[in-house]
Formats: structure tokens, C-alpha cells, sequence
């Protein structure tokens, strides 16, 4: 009996031993697919909480932990109103990753933790001449529905709008001819771009181009280019997202393109140096 005893003991000293390298790996040296889940958490949280003037919890809740990855169902964040700040971690203190707002140019995830670094971006933007709100939008908030009994049919049908529907707004010739916001939702609130940044930078170029101040077809566009075979590479092939470079964009692991997001301190160099 006493040698079963004794076992016991034993196994249990050895379990407790594992169980507090386990927690000891994870806090000195967590994982990368963890420090990308903190990272997520941080800069969504951050974003919507910031900019969009959401409740945290809910943002975590439904914006993190629902559709994810099941390690972030263990994400825990805080928030810090009066510094600007979110931390993330898994169980709170494990993986620990931050994010800060960063006034007039919104939230950033910063994986080397260098804040004050952050913050000092900035972009300088012409003030534009003021509107008046009567005017018709995008001079103005005024918005004349034009009614369209396909359009409407569309944006009223809820399995085409889709699950979790937050805007739809539809526009025509320059005027929104429908527009229907999901509960918690209006026009006046942020909503984050992703993949729609694209067709916003797509249209900016477009405009610089068509003033004269790019050309679609000029090559060897950044200085660490010109010596290789990225030389050849053109900024309409950038636009088409057809550049050639080495880039895996699956988001369920670490990858490039979570790897750019969350652990580098520079995501235009990170990109820029594939090869």
C-alpha cells in the first residue's frame, strides 16, 4: 500500500513539474500561431473599440472568438481607454501581443511591443472644403432612394445579404440608391476595409495615373529589386496582384501573410524582401 502511495506522489510531483514547464514554455517562449492569435485579438478588439466605439467584450465575443481559429475561443484581451492600448493573450498572459491607436490614422498591432514608435505615424491630409449636410452624398449625408425594386429586393433578402450583415450599400452613377445596416450598425460606423483597401488603392493609383504621376508600366520599383529578377516585375503586375513574389496567404497558420500582420515590426519590408 505504501509503495502505491508513494507512486502516487510521485506521478503527481511529476505531472505538476510538466504542467509548470508547460506554462513556463508558453510565457518565455510562446509559439508563433499563439502570438499571431494574440495579435488578431488585439488589433480587432482595438479597431473596433477605438474607431468604432464598440463594447470590447461583445467585439471578442463575436468579432474574435466566433468565426476563429479555436485558440482564440482562449484569447482574453484588456483595454486601456486612457493610454490607447489593447493586450491580448491566451488565458490573458500567455503569447501577449498589443495594439494602440494611434490618433487621426486608427489602430496598429505592434509585435516588438515599441509603442511610442507606433504612435509616431502620422499622415498629413488636406483639409477638405466642408459640405453642406443637406448637400446629396458624397458632398454631403443627404441620400435620395431611388426606388429600385431589384435593388430592394436584394438588399431585404437576408440569405443574400448574408449571416451577421453589418452594411450593405448599394451605389449608382455616384448616388446611393440603398443602404441597410445590421443591428448595432449605422452609416456613421467604421467599419474595417481588409480586402476592400485594395479597390480603394486601386482607384487611388488609377487617379495617379491618370495624371501623369505613374505609369503602369514602370519597372524596377524599389532599389533592392534592380539587382535581380524582381527588377522585371511592373506596378500594373503589383495592381493585379500577379507580381510573382514568394507570398502563401493561407490565414489558418503561420504564414506570410500572418506573419506580416502580426510578428513583423515592418510589413511593407517584410513584403518587400520576398523573394
Amino acid at each position: 500500500m505504501r509503495d502505491v502511495v508513494k507512486f502516487i506522489k510521485w506521478l503527481f510531483g511529476l505531472i505538476v513539474l510538466a504542467v509548470i514547464a508547460l506554462f513556463a514554455w508558453l510565457y518565455f517562449a510562446p509559439p508563433e500561431l499563439i502570438r499571431v492569435g494574440s495579435g488578431y485579438a488585439a488589433k480587432i478588439v482595438c479597431s473596433n473599440v477605438f474607431i468604432a466605439g464598440r463594447d470590447p467584450n461583445e467585439v471578442l465575443a463575436v468579432d474574435v472568438q466566433a468565426p476563429g481559429h479555436p485558440l482564440l475561443k482562449l484569447m482574453k484581451v484588456s483595454v486601456d481607454k486612457e493610454r490607447g492600448l489593447v493586450s491580448a493573450g491566451l488565458l490573458w498572459a500567455l503569447g501577449k501581443s498589443v495594439a494602440v491607436e494611434r490618433h487621426g490614422v486608427g489602430c496598429a498591432s505592434v509585435p516588438d511591443g515599441d509603442t511610442g514608435r507606433a504612435r509616431q505615424t502620422s499622415v498629413h491630409i488636406e483639409p477638405l472644403a466642408v459640405a453642406s449636410q443637406d448637400a446629396l452624398w458624397p458632398e454631403g449625408e443627404r441620400v435620395v432612394a431611388l426606388q429600385n425594386p431589384a435593388v430592394t429586393k436584394i438588399v431585404d433578402d437576408a440569405a443574400m445579404v448574408g449571416t451577421g450583415m453589418r452594411a450593405v450599400v448599394a451605389v449608382k452613377n455616384g448616388r446611393i440608391v440603398a443602404e441597410r445596416y445590421g443591428e448595432g450598425f449605422s452609416a456613421k460606423t467604421p467599419l474595417l476595409g481588409w480586402s476592400m483597401t485594395k479597390t480603394v488603392n486601386a482607384a487611388i493609383v488609377g487617379t495617379l495615373v491618370k495624371d501623369g504621376k505613374m505609369a503602369l508600366d514602370k519597372k524596377g520599383l524599389f532599389s533592392p529589386w534592380k539587382a535581380d529578377g524582381r527588377a522585371a516585375i511592373s506596378l500594373a503586375d503589383m495592381m493585379a496582384m500577379s507580381s510573382g513574389l514568394e507570398f502563401n496567404e493561407d490565414y489558418g497558420d503561420v504564414a506570410d501573410v500572418t506573419r506580416m500582420l502580426y510578428l513583423e515590426p515592418d510589413m511593407a519590408g517584410f513584403a518587400e524582401a520576398k523573394p
